[in-house]
Formats: C-alpha cells, sequence, structure tokens
C-alpha cells in the first residue's frame, strides 16, 4: 500500500536529484580550483614566496549548490587566494588584487582560456567556454590581523577558533582601496562553513 508520506518522500527525492549538481559537474570543479592553486604554487610564479593558498567558498563550500534554472546560466564556483605571508599593511587593497590578478591573467593565457579575464568589484572572473558553463571567481585576500580577530571574539562574541580564520580582503567601492591602510574588508568563509557544518552536524544528530 502507497501512503501519502512514501509519495512525498519519493517527490522530494526526485526534486533533489533535480535541483543537485551532477557529481562529474562537482568534480570538474574540484579539479579547476586545484588547477589554479597548483599554478600559484609553481616554481615560476610571482606570489608562490607568499605562500598562496586557494579554497572554495559559498554554495560550493557549503555543498548546497543548485543547478542553473535555464540553459544558458552557469555555475559560479566562487573560490579564495589567500597570502598566507602576506600582510595587509605591506600593501594596497589595489596592490594585493593586481597582484593575484597578474598571475590569473598568466593561468588564462597558459590554458588556452579565450575569454578576457574581467574584473569585477572583489573578484577576477575566469570564463570557459566548454559544456560544463562554469565561471569561477577568485578573491584575493590576506589574513586578518590580531585586532580584528580579538575584537571579533570580545565584541561579537566569535568563537576564537573561528575568528582566527578570518581574512581581509580587497573591494574597489573600499574608501582606503587605493592606499595601504590597517582598515580593510573582512570576511570569513573558513570560518562560517565550520559553523555551518557544525550547526547541520547537530541537526542531523537529532534528527537520527
Amino acid at each position: 500500500m502507497t501512503t501519502f508520506g512514501s509519495v512525498s518522500n519519493k517527490r522530494l527525492d526526485e526534486l533533489v536529484e533535480l535541483l543537485d549538481i551532477p557529481p562529474s559537474y562537482y568534480e570538474e570543479a574540484v579539479r579547476r580550483y586545484e588547477s589554479l592553486n597548483a599554478w600559484f604554487k609553481r616554481p615560476k610564479s610571482s606570489i608562490a614566496h607568499l605562500r598562496p593558498v586557494v579554497f572554495p567558498q559559498g554554495s560550493f563550500r557549503l555543498g548546497t549548490v543548485i543547478r542553473p534554472v535555464f540553459t544558458t546560466d552557469e555555475y559560479d564556483l566562487d573560490v579564495v587566494c589567500q597570502l598566507v605571508l602576506l600582510r595587509k599593511t605591506e600593501l594596497s587593497q589595489r596592490d594585493l588584487k593586481q597582484l593575484v590578478g597578474r598571475e590569473v591573467r598568466a593561468y588564462a593565457t597558459a590554458h588556452g582560456i579565450e575569454a578576457p579575464v574581467t574584473e569585477g568589484k572583489r573578484a577576477w572572473r575566469l570564463d570557459y567556454a566548454d559544456g560544463v558553463k562554469f565561471h569561477i571567481d577568485i578573491l584575493a585576500c590576506v589574513p586578518e590581523d590580531e585586532a580584528v580577530i580579538r575584537d571579533l571574539v570580545v565584541r561579537h562574541r566569535v568563537q576564537t577558533e573561528l575568528a582566527a580564520t578570518a581574512v581581509a580582503l580587497t573591494c574597489k567601492s573600499h574608501p582606503h582601496y587605493e592606499v595601504r591602510s590597517s582598515n580593510w574588508p573582512t570576511s570569513n568563509p573558513i570560518g562560517f562553513a565550520t559553523w555551518f557544518e557544525g550547526r547541520m552536524a547537530r541537526f542531523l544528530g537529532s534528527a537520527n
């Protein structure tokens, strides 16, 4: 006997399958940001000595990617390029963005990506002209300083281990974008993802 509940669950499963990203696309996304990571770290890279680390953020990092509504739309892969050994007082936001941008352009040329690399307000965009229909937005950042991390812990009550992963990023509309300053926009993609995964683990544990 088929119950209303079993029919509903089947339809929900079908809906999830329809909206979910195909496994092959996800694997391709991983290959692409790992390829960028390897490029930034190669011996001839102009930023290799600054210990670049590339990792995903947003829906790909959180596992919440859904298929584009229209066939003409693209998957948007957001990645972070963090220069671990650089501090924000050593250069301007603009300088950091251009530093990473030069390597992104070199990567596009070396890999035969014909679409021009475009500069957004915060990130560089790579457009791939293949069947997967991806573009990658690459956000340049450096580790956040101790004063900001301490403020996150004390004033905003962020857990210390989560606050420690905060980064300072670039933004063209920021008033200090073109000058050296300790005042940069702050974000924390690793800390947020860790918090999100912890909340989901507790939710799934309570549901079992």
